[in-house]
């Protein structure tokens, strides 16, 4: 269960993901490129299953500083280089298809290696990890009680809301009052989590992609390297919460998903848990959401 609120160098013959560092040329602000060093950055990806109430969603990430950060993206640059793919992302790793349809399948010593030296680079350079999960079906009966989704929108913004609300918590508890970059994965919907973030007085949220795209313009967008790091994590997160249910048993959880205890024991700083029916309706309370009419 969740607490209260509070917790609130390229690659050859490759076009080179600019990692982080990437965040610069994007936005062309000397500014940003001066702070983003200075300033605690957390990226952000989800992971979700299911349609209607069915499945669960989950995101989560990894907090660091602009140094470590640009220590990070050499070292993820480089492991991928070895590999010979051009990024990484785990449901095509899952299931070797994409960037893994050639020489994956079945390889199961090279499997592991990878990933295990995937997670060695985010334990090395990460500060903190991150991750919120909830399940579909509570979402959909808690807003049979309140305005559930007239408020936090979806299951993604209510998770990145409280993702975002555990790295203020744990930098507060150490004494941090450095203003923290969010930047989250841009697959996702994000006018709600915008919005949740910036009324409660966070900047805005940045969406950026985890791998290099082509704009409508035609233009290149530079993919992230630390969103790969945070898309690990939210898919290992769901994945072991579909299979085995709550994802507070790591014990018996990382018996059968070696991948999953790695994420898991990459950092023991941060917050991982799951958002039951109870957390949020004391959510709902704390922020006076409205209950259904007939409901009381």
């Amino acid at each position: 269960m969740l607490g209260a609120e509070k917790i609130s160098e390229p690659r050859r013959g490759k076009q080179p993901c600019s990692g982080s560092r990437g965040i610069t040329g994007a936005l062309a602000l000397r500014r940003w490129r001066e702070s983003i060093f200075v300033m605690m950055t957390a990226y952000f990806d989800c992971s979700h299953n299911g349609k209607g109430s069915g499945g669960s969603v989950a995101v989560s990430g990894w907090l660091s500083s602009g140094e470590r950060w640009e220590q990070f993206d050499y070292e993820w640059d480089q492991i991928l280089e070895e590999f010979q793919v051009p990024y990484f992302h785990m449901k095509e790793f899952a299931h070797s298809v994409g960037a893994y349809s050639q020489g994956w399948k079945g390889e199961n010593g090279k499997r592991a290696e990878f990933i295990q030296r995937l997670v060695a680079a985010i334990s090395r350079n990460a500060m903190a990890g991150f991750a919120c999960l909830v399940e579909r079906n509570v979402f959909d009966r808690v807003n049979e009680e309140f305005q559930v989704r007239e408020y936090y929108g979806n299951e993604y913004a209510l998770c990145g809301r409280i993702c975002v609300s555990q790295v203020r918590h744990w930098l507060d508890e150490r004494g941090d009052k450095n203003g923290v970059h969010h930047i989250f994965e841009d697959g996702d919907e994000r006018g709600r989590l915008s919005w949740l973030l910036e009324s409660d007085g966070y900047a805005a949220p940045v969406f950026f992609p985890g791998k290099d795209r082509i704009a409508k313009d035609g233009s290149l967008i530079r993919g992230l390297l630390p969103l790969q790091a945070a898309d690990l994590a939210a898919y290992e997160m769901r994945k072991a919460f579909d299979d085995f249910g709550d994802a507070q048993v790591l014990e018996e959880v990382a018996r059968y998903r070696k991948s999953f205890r790695a994420v898991a024991g990459a950092l023991d700083q941060g917050q991982w848990g799951r958002c039951s029916a109870e957390d949020l309706r004391h959510f709902c309370n704390v922020r006076a959401v409205e209950r259904r009419r007939g409901v009381s």
